[in-house]
This record gives structure tokens, sequence and C-alpha cells, in this order.
């Protein structure tokens, strides 16, 4: 799909699709920062649920929704004039989506699991429960901070981004 080449409408629609996944992306991982927050100070059934459902939310909203946003994020850039890598806060919600998903992966993830196991072995409290709510706030302030670049659309145009376009009539030639 070639910039550009999408009329408005599609823009639009492709638009709403990625700020839907994004916005369901962040309120799991919100869910996931209550749940394991809650399970800190939570008796020991109740805890052990808690990180249960974070593994739920996780497989069933979090990992979608993560990769729901990369794909519709990469479609909005390269269906529309902001391009993957011509503006900052483009190229920087890209990397930080990025950077959260692998995150997520090998840190956030493998500290639910500890907890579940950790619980199901029989222990009264998760080793990692601390990190784990830590490494959730993480991600939701990456979350907070990459709506607020889309919003705000900061730092301008990168070194890659092409010469801008005059705009208006042109000037006439010097005599």
């Amino acid at each position: 799909m070639a910039r550009g080449k999408v009329g408005k409408k599609t823009r639009q629609w492709l638009v709403f699709a990625h700020v839907a996944v994004s916005v369901g992306w962040m309120g799991a991982g919100a869910a996931n920062v209550v749940l394991a927050s809650a399970a800190l100070a939570a008796d020991p059934v109740t805890a052990a649920a808690a990180y249960r459902f974070v593994d739920v939310i996780d497989w069933w909203l979090v990992i979608p929704a993560a990769f729901a946003s990369l794909v519709t994020g990469i479609v909005v850039a390269v269906a529309s004039p902001w391009g993957l890598a011509r503006y900052w806060w483009v190229l920087t919600k890209l990397v930080l989506t990025i950077v959260v998903i692998v995150w997520s992966t090998f840190g956030v993830g493998v500290w639910v699991e500890q907890s579940i196991a950790a619980y199901a072995g029989g222990d009264t409290a998760s080793p990692v429960g601390t990190a784990l709510v830590i490494g959730a706030g993480t991600n939701l302030a990456a979350f907070l901070f990459m709506t607020w670049a889309s919003v705000a659309t900061p730092w301008g145009r990168t070194p890659w981004a092409p010469a801008k376009r005059r705009t208006g009539k042109p000037r006439p030639a010097a005599v």
C-alpha cells in the first residue's frame, strides 16, 4: 500500500482500528496493574486467583491487542502522510511498542508465570510480586506516553524525511 493511496474514509477506519486496539491494550495493561497490586496485599487464595486472572488477561487481551496495535500502527503510518520514519513521534511510538512487547514477554510475562508457580507450590507470597507491579506499571506509563505523543506530535521531522514540499504559488523568476 503506497503512501497516500488510500482515501480519507479508509484512513479514518484504519486510525479508528488502531486507536481501538491500542486503547484495549492500555486498558488490559491497567487491569493487570490493579490485579498485581491487589495480589500483594491479599490473602494467598485471592492473590493466587489474581495472578491467574493476570495470565488470562495476558493471553486473551494483552497479547492480541499488542500485536494488533503494532500492525495497525504500521498500516496507518504507511497509508498516511506521517510515514513510518518521517516524524520522531511516529518512530518513537513504533520503537516503544516493540520494546513494550519484548519487555512484556521476557520480563512481565515471566514474573506472572513465576507468581502462579509460587502459589501452586504452596508459597504464601510471590517472590516477584513487587517487580510484576512495577513492570506492569512501566508498561502503563509507556502506553500513556505513546498516547501523549499521538496527540502532541512532538519533535518534528527525522533526518530520513524527504525535504518539505513548498506550498502556495511559485516565486517569480528573478530578472
